[in-house]
């Protein structure tokens, strides 16, 4: 089982991690990595149980574009807190394709990544490390207001007279009528 963050709650999930020994011959829900699904990819929709598929590092998320309807949900690998491009994948997916279904982060990403995760389309968290879960659970949220780079799926406007520097509609008072 494993420890999912997804709507301000915690819930148990048990995806079963494709390998080139297993291939499509799993039971229940299967996490694919998109180099080995793109290779038959209608064999592993076909199977019993659930299919998503793993967008690791340096892979094209736009492979997946034709499949999207089919998957379950679509996990993006943070392979360390230093490499963005799992941002990136989510961008694409969420922005670009129009995807509205589960984007997943995984891999070793920070608490303080999860905010902007969120502003880039990820929708749930795998929690791999005790720490972040630790965080999570005691209610620590590292809320960011202002940002460097606009996004489309969060409402925000410009901040000051740079127009790449931005913030979020939340960070403005409202005044009582």
């Amino acid at each position: 089982m494993t420890t999912i963050f997804k709507d301000g709650a915690f819930v148990e999930e048990d995806w079963v991690r494709a390998d080139p020994e297993t291939g499509a011959a799993l039971d229940g829900d299967a996490l694919v990595p998109l180099s080995m699904f793109l290779v038959e990819p209608e064999t592993y929709l076909a199977r019993g149980g659930r299919t998503a598929v793993l967008i690791e590092a340096g892979d094209d998320s736009a492979d997946v574009l034709p499949f999207l309807d089919r998957l379950a949900l679509v996990a993006v690998d943070f392979p360390s807190f230093a490499d963005g491009r799992g941002f990136s994948a989510a961008r694409i997916l969420r922005e670009q394709a129009g995807y509205k279904g589960d984007i997943r982060a995984t891999g070793k990403y920070i608490l303080d990544q999860v905010p902007l995760a969120m502003r880039c389309g990820v929708s749930s968290f795998e929690i791999s490390k005790p720490e972040v879960l630790k965080a999570l659970k005691a209610g620590e949220w590292p809320e960011v207001t202002k940002y460097l780079q606009p996004v489309g799926t969060v409402e925000e406007i410009p901040e000051g007279t740079r127009p790449w520097a931005r913030r979020s509609l939340r960070d403005i008072p409202v005044a009582a009528e």
